[in-house]
């Protein structure tokens, strides 16, 4: 009985995690509605075939509003919405299983997502100042301030929905091929959502460790960032998160001391009192509006330029 009660839980998390995953979904999701997407070169693959990967698309206008509106929106309402996506036989919610799962079985990792735009980088021999590895809110990260990183020679690699481990898998292709000087680390979100199923605490911080150890290897600076804080996970709003953050960003900034990385915590700034995401700098209890995006900019900017000092670039 004991073994069954562990499988119906973990069958609960992976699908809260994959609804996590949905509520997280950003451009990703813009390039999978599209019925005709326009597509990009072609490579070869080790098999004697071809990878062409559809472009991403920009997210249409009302969904870049919704994002960044500055009013709150109801987290009670968010759950109930997330949890009615899992708990219907909806066409919607059959068509994001089937896509996900495709998704999985073809590109786990989800390497088409940049694999145009790291060869455009390639071709013109640029390299960038800093490559931003993350999740949703590093990829809105760009779609909130744009300026940001064009003016900073930052490259966004955020991909909605991530956890720690497909960011593992990618960081070769999306980080050290492009060979910056910096790179800025921020995961974790998605590991408390279960976006890929469970993973322990020691697994999520073996996985930050690989990618501080590539990054070392290939002589990329490194800000290794603070999760930022979380209100809820949308699908099982009995599960508390807010005490889960503070707990893996103190595994974090002791793995930033023992590579001597640089320690960027956005945390405590974008807090409420009571450990959730401040309603001021986000709307949804996760990803930061304009304005939380316009409190962490000067402190990645900071934490970079002491990163790159450190390092003697």
């Amino acid at each position: 009985m004991a073994a069954k009660g562990v499988r119906v839980a973990t069958r609960e998390m992976v699908l809260a995690g994959v609804a996590m995953a949905l509520v997280l979904s950003t451009a990703a999701a813009a390039q999978d509605r599209s019925s005709d997407p326009p597509m990009g070169h072609q490579f070869a693959a080790v098999n004697g075939t071809t990878i062409q990967c559809p472009l991403p698309q920009p997210r249409p206008p009302e969904q870049l509003a919704a994002q960044f509106e500055t009013r709150p929106q109801d987290l009670d309402e968010l759950s109930r919405r997330a949890q009615a996506f899992f708990n219907s036989r909806g066409e919607a919610g059959r068509q994001f299983r089937e896509a996900q799962a495709k998704r999985f079985a073809e590109d786990w990792p989800f390497l088409c997502r940049y694999r145009d735009a790291n060869a455009a980088l390639e071709a013109i021999g640029k390299r960038p100042t800093a490559v931003f590895m993350g999740d949703s809110i590093t990829e809105g990260w760009i779609e909130a301030d744009p300026e940001f990183f064009a003016g900073n020679g930052y490259v966004d690699r955020g991909i909605s929905g991530q956890s720690s481990s497909q960011m593992v898998a990618r960081f070769e292709q999306d980080v050290v091929a492009l060979r910056p000087r910096a790179i800025h680390i921020m995961a974790g979100t998605n590991d408390i959502g279960g976006a890929t199923g469970p993973i322990s605490e020691d697994e999520f911080a073996g996985n930050i460790r690989a990618m501080l150890d590539m990054a070392k290897a290939n002589g990329i600076a490194v800000v290794l960032a603070g999760i930022p804080p979380m209100s809820r996970l949308l699908p099982r709003p009995d599960f508390d998160t807010r005490p889960v953050v503070p707990r893996l960003n103190a595994r974090l900034k002791a793995l930033a001391k023992e590579y001597g990385a640089t320690w960027v915590d956005y945390f405590p700034p974008l807090a409420a009192p009571d450990g959730s995401f401040d309603a001021r700098f986000a709307n949804d209890g996760v990803h930061p509006t304009r304005a939380g995006y316009h409190v962490m900019e000067p402190m990645a900017r900071a934490a970079l330029g002491k990163a790159l000092a450190k390092a003697g670039r």
